[in-house]
């Protein structure tokens, strides 16, 4: 990457022109990514930026997160024997069940996932 600079007065001030974002939503989990590091690590969300990759890194944390979800939720679901005769038993005990599930694995995937250090540097 070349970087030209343009003189302002006795300073040299770099042109640096931003990459526009994709435009696709990110998901619930790839905006905490980046809410995560704009306020805990300003220079490495600055610098992903700059180059262009902030937005497919935020895609692929988001992809990875629903994909896990699906998967855990799926797994716990089946180890507590949740079911779906439960579900047509007592609806109301099914769904306290499966949001509590989907409330602890959503938490996990915050911290092993969106907020991980691993990858950053």
């Amino acid at each position: 990457m070349k970087i030209t600079y343009r003189n302002e007065g006795n300073i040299l001030i770099p042109n640096l022109i931003v990459p526009e974002p994709p435009n696709r939503p990110l998901g619930i989990y790839g905006r905490m990514r980046r809410d995560y590091l704009k306020q805990n690590h300003r220079s490495i969300y600055s610098a992903m930026m700059i180059k262009g990759t902030l937005h497919d890194h935020l895609a692929k944390i988001d992809k990875i997160c629903h994909e896990e979800f699906e998967i855990r939720v799926k797994a716990r679901s089946d180890a507590q024997g949740i079911t779906e005769e439960l579900k047509a038993k007592d609806m109301l005990k099914w769904t306290g069940l499966m949001n509590n599930i989907q409330n602890l694995v959503r938490e996990e995937l915050m911290h092993e996932i969106v907020y991980a250090e691993e990858g950053l540097k």
